[in-house]
């Protein structure tokens, strides 16, 4: 069984990044994570710029 991941540490992917990351038989777990860390990051700017979060 997985762990939950902290909401803050979501990302909002495509089906094809998504299997990339999630199933990427052909990257390595070093290139996986690099990936999802860029995605987090992504997902979290647009977040902040629509306003949706509020920094505390």
């Amino acid at each position: 069984m997985g762990i939950k991941a902290d909401d803050c540490a979501c990302a909002a992917l495509c089906v094809c990044c998504h299997d990339s990351i999630d199933n990427g038989n052909k990257l390595t777990r070093d290139e996986r994570r690099q990936l999802m860390d860029r995605a987090i990051v992504l997902t979290v700017i647009q977040i902040a710029r629509r306003g949706l979060v509020v920094p505390a």
